[in-house]
Order: structure tokens, then C-alpha cells, then sequence
């Protein structure tokens, strides 16, 4: 591994110490039964279940395990850029006019992308593989310099949505070189299916997150609400909580500069790209949180209001139903949030 890919696998494992979100409560609750926990790792990250009010053995939860291993290897293996055999890799790979099959997995995500892309007025872009790669946060990252905007025009004229075709034989391109990344919303898929296969194995208590993104279904150990701390933006990721909020069968995403990001002698870049100039969005913008009903909403729409910056990223979460969002900038030194009205009765105090 050289020292680039090894300082952005350093970054990661530090942002996963301070994860943007995490649950607030008095112990996991699992001497009294009243609330079991178990964990692993996917996507590049890590993942965490705990269901609350449910009596499980040591057995049960290892099926249990088993279970949810079984369905992210199956997101895994659909939508991972890391994965040469992926679904999405060997889509990648393909010359302009071929069709490959896809499973219903990455079928539902690419269609989910397409709307959030239209809403979004193009601030989500799922065929921005080729800016990721360039910017150096992809699987086939280019490293070395700041990309020149020569580079960058020639990776946007490798993008454009309208340039895939989807339909009963699968998929294809119709532009060469174009390569789609779904790093901005299948964590979210991924909880949501988590959550619908706990909730159908019939449990009601639920939180399922998947590096920072997550839903809650029903109540904690203690039979009140989920409650989780969003962590104050900073590039130190710190682990203290900036605000709390109480979910309830809802999704809560973070977008943030300051999880992944690369700073040396040319600068700091951060990873969330803009699809319109082909650069890290560029404004004061430290976090961007949004609660809706699923976490793959929840993660793009996260993504493309830190896109789009606070003042247009509000107008749109205002006007779409179900969807609450927290805006964090930076300020003079200080931070300044911006929230639905929503959002803002989601924020409980804490003692």
C-alpha cells in the first residue's frame, strides 16, 4: 500500500472512532436482556444492530448475524467499486453498447439515483466514477497532482445519467468511458434492507446503521425513543454531540466535509465532489444531516444539499415532503445551523 492510499485508509479508520452519529443511552442494556448488539464490517466500513424488548441466546444471535452478513455481502457484491466482480465493476468495464444483467439490488438503487438526480436539478450524480477516481477518493484513484481543469473537463465529459439504458436485458452504456458510483447512497440502501429483513423476521426495536447512516424503528432498551447525537463537524473529528435528535421509524443521514478528506502541501480537498464544476463543493458548509422516511433517500439527498450549499439546499428540502435536513457552516470560527421546521422539533435536550 503506498503512503497516499495508506493516509486515506488512516482517514477512515479515524472517522469511524468519531462517527458522525451515534446512539445516546446508558450502556447497551444486554445484562437485562432488554437489549442486544452485535456488529461487523462492509462497504469499507462498519456496521451495528441492536434490537431492544427481544429475548435472543448467544444461537439466535449468531443466526441473526448470519442473516444480515448474507444480505451486505449480496449489496457488496452488487454495487462495491472494490470488488472486481461486482455487478457494478464489471458494468464499468464494459465498452459502450453492451448489455449486462443486474439483480434487482442494483437495479432499484441505479432508478432511486435517477429520481434524485432529477430532483436534485443534477447536484447527485451516480456517473461521477470518473471525478471520484481523479480527486483520489475512488478504487481507481489518479494520484499526484491537483487535478488540471483540463482533467476535469475531460472526466465530465465522460458523465451523464441520460447516457445509461436500462431495461429488460439489464444495462448498458452509451457513452464511452462513463462509470457510475453509488458511494452516495448504498449505505442507505443497505440499512433499509437490514431494516426491512429484521422488521419481517418480526422485530419491532430496531437500529440498524451502517457507517453513520441509519433507522430507527420503535424504542431503546429503556422504551423510550431512539436518540442520537450528530456530531459537531470538526476536522478533528470530535466525538462530542452538537445536537441530539429522537427517531422514530425515520432515517438520519450526514454529509460532511470532514470525514474523508486529503490535506498536504497543495491544499485541502474534501470528497464530496460537485457533478456541475467537477470539483469538492466549495462554500461554508461543514455538515449537512437529513431525516426522511428510508436512509437511501436519507444518504443522497444528505450528499446533495452539501452540494448545493445551505441557502439553495433549504429552499428544496423545504418543498419536498418528508424530509427534514440541519445545515451546519462554518462561521468566523464558530458554527451557524440552519433546520427545517421539522428537524428542529426532532432536537431534544439532554441533561
Amino acid at each position: 500500500m503506498d503512503e497516499n492510499k495508506l493516509f486515506l485508509w488512516v482517514l477512515g479508520v479515524l472517522a469511524l472512532l468519531g462517527l458522525i452519529l451515534f446512539i445516546l443511552y446508558p450502556g447497551n442494556g444486554s445484562s437485562s436482556g432488554q437489549q442486544i448488539s452485535f456488529s461487523g464490517e462492509t462497504m469499507g466500513t462498519t456496521y451495528e444492530v441492536q434490537i431492544a424488548g427481544s429475548e435472543l441466546d448467544d444461537s439466535q444471535i449468531f443466526a441473526l448475524k448470519q442473516l444480515v452478513d448474507t444480505e451486505l455481502i449480496a449489496v457488496n457484491d452488487a454495487m462495491s467499486t472494490y470488488i472486481p466482480e461486482s455487478e457494478i465493476s464489471s458494468f464499468n468495464r464494459l465498452d459502450a453498447g453492451i448489455w449486462i444483467p443486474v439483480g434487482n439490488r442494483f437495479r432499484a438503487v441505479l432508478i432511486r439515483s435517477g429520481e434524485i438526480m432529477e430532483l436534485t436539478m443534477g447536484a447527485f450524480d451516480p456517473t461521477l466514477g470518473p471525478l471520484i477516481d481523479l480527486w483520489g477518493f475512488g478504487a481507481k484513484s489518479v494520484e499526484g497532482e491537483i487535478p488540471s481543469q483540463a482533467q476535469i473537463q475531460s472526466a465530465l465529459n465522460e458523465m451523464g445519467f441520460d447516457k445509461l439504458e436500462l431495461g429488460a436485458q439489464g444495462l448498458r452504456k452509451n457513452l464511452e468511458g462513463l462509470e457510475i458510483n453509488l458511494s452516495a447512497i448504498a449505505k442507505g440502501f443497505g440499512v433499509d434492507r437490514l431494516a426491512s429483513l429484521l422488521r419481517a423476521e418480526g422485530y419491532e426495536n430496531v437500529y440498524v446503521e451502517i457507517g453513520g447512516e441509519l433507522f430507527c424503528a420503535g424504542v431503546n432498551g429503556r422504551g423510550l425513543p431512539w436518540q442520537i447525537g450528530i456530531q459537531i463537524p470538526s476536522m478533528g473529528a470530535s466525538e462530542s454531540a452538537m445536537k441530539v435528535v429522537r427517531l422514530e421509524n425515520a432515517a438520519l443521514a450526514t454529509s460532511g466535509d470532514y470525514r474523508n478528506y486529503v490535506s498536504d502541501e497543495k491544499g485541502l480537498r474534501h470528497h464530496i465532489l460537485d457533478p456541475r464544476t467537477g470539483r469538492p463543493a466549495s462554500h461554508t458548509l461543514a455538515s449537512v444531516s437529513v431525516i426522511t422516511d428510508d436512509c437511501m433517500d436519507a444518504d443522497s439527498l444528505a450528499t446533495a444539499f452539501f452540494v448545493m450549499g445551505t441557502e439553495e439546499g433549504l429552499k428544496l428540502a423545504e418543498q419536498l415532503p418528508a424530509v427534514e435536513a440541519l445545515f451546519i457552516d462554518r462561521r468566523e470560527g464558530e458554527f451557524e445551523l440552519t433546520t427545517t421546521e421539522g428537524f428542529k422539533q426532532a432536537i431534544i435536550l439532554v441533561p
